[in-house]
């Protein structure tokens, strides 16, 4: 199915239920500025999605570090059978059961849900639909998702955003544990997990990115045990600030002020050369011998010299009047 356009023209909840209901197989791409987001479909349900962001992208095998799933040591380990044996990476922590296929299913379901929930309310970016495209080829999981229900969740997160996000006002909150809440509840097991990770130091943005439930589920999840009195904010702990990259310098700004100089250097260079030159080149005539007679026939001996190339002698000077 040919598919091509903007999403001014037809939004993202109504284009992935076109693709859903002609249960069509390919890649969708869409591109935002610097963002371009990949989302993979087999027969109408969604196998995969990737999120790039300008030079960021945060693969999979990484973030199952980040959120606790490998250990560090374990993934380095991983990473030097792949040098040997250039086997994927994720073929090799599910071949050779570092993690069970369970495990990192629930991670990828999580992950696509989470970039459908960033994307939902774009509404400007080109979208082009490449048929029978395959999003992952090499991988072993083959995830199948249905279209509407993620749509339906993400429709019903983007409602649910504006009181989580007031509630919860910044990712540099840090949070604590109430020692003696006064409800007393049974947790689900995702937010026991994101009560074991309040430890008084961790802020929002940390525990969003070791939790492995994805940003909206945290969220949610210190949402509800802030609201029933099982955590509450201990202090804002700043971010740091991410670095600047380095700015190229670029000479283009200074082109026109240097050119502006360098002519302004040539023109002085060339007016004090001239000056030289011609104080060489113009030989001073010899001051003669003070006489009242001659005195008043200056100007004849430069008239003589410039048509004779020599200085007339006094004689020849007398001469000139005599006649």
């Amino acid at each position: 199915m040919p598919l091509e356009g903007d999403l001014k023209s037809l939004n993202l909840p109504s284009l992935l239920q076109l693709i859903s209901q002609e249960r069509s197989t390919g890649v969708l791409k869409i591109k935002r500025k610097n963002e371009v987001v990949d989302i993979g479909f087999y027969e109408g349900m969604i196998t995969g999605a990737f999120f790039e962001r300008g030079d960021y992208v945060e693969r999979l095998e990484n973030y199952l570090v980040k959120s606790g799933y490998l250990k560090q040591n374990l993934f380095e380990m991983i990473k030097e059978i792949y040098q040997e044996t250039k086997r994927p990476i994720m073929n090799i922590i599910l071949e050779d059961k570092y993690l069970s296929a369970e495990e990192v299913e629930k991670v990828i379901r999580f992950k696509i849900q989470e970039v459908i929930d960033e994307i939902f309310a774009w509404q400007e970016g080109e979208f082009k639909f490449e048929a029978s495209s395959v999003i992952y080829p090499k991988s072993v999981l083959k995830i199948r998702m249905k279209t509407e229900s993620l749509v339906l969740e993400a429709a019903r997160r983007y409602d649910e955003w504006p009181k989580i996000s007031k509630a919860i006002s910044s990712p540099d909150l840090v949070y604590k544990k109430i020692d003696r809440p006064e409800l007393k509840l049974k947790l689900a097991d995702d937010e026991e997990r994101i009560l074991s990770l309040i430890d008084g130091q961790r802020n929002v943005e940390d525990i969003v990115g070791i939790s492995g439930l994805g940003k909206f589920h945290t969220f949610s999840c210190l949402y509800r045990l802030q609201s029933t009195g099982q955590i509450e904010v201990a202090f804002a702990k700043p971010i740091p600030k991410k670095l600047r990259p380095k700015r190229e310098f670029s000479m283009k700004k200074f082109l026109t002020p240097i050119l502006a100089l360098i002519i302004l250097a040539v023109l002085l260079l060339e007016y004090v050369i001239g000056n030289q030159v011609s104080k060489k080149i113009s030989p001073a005539l010899p001051v003669l011998p003070r006489d009242s007679e001659i005195h008043d026939y200056r100007d004849y001996q430069t008239i003589f010299f410039y048509k004779y190339n020599r200085l007339p002698s006094l004689d020849e000077v007398r001469a000139i009047f005599d006649k």
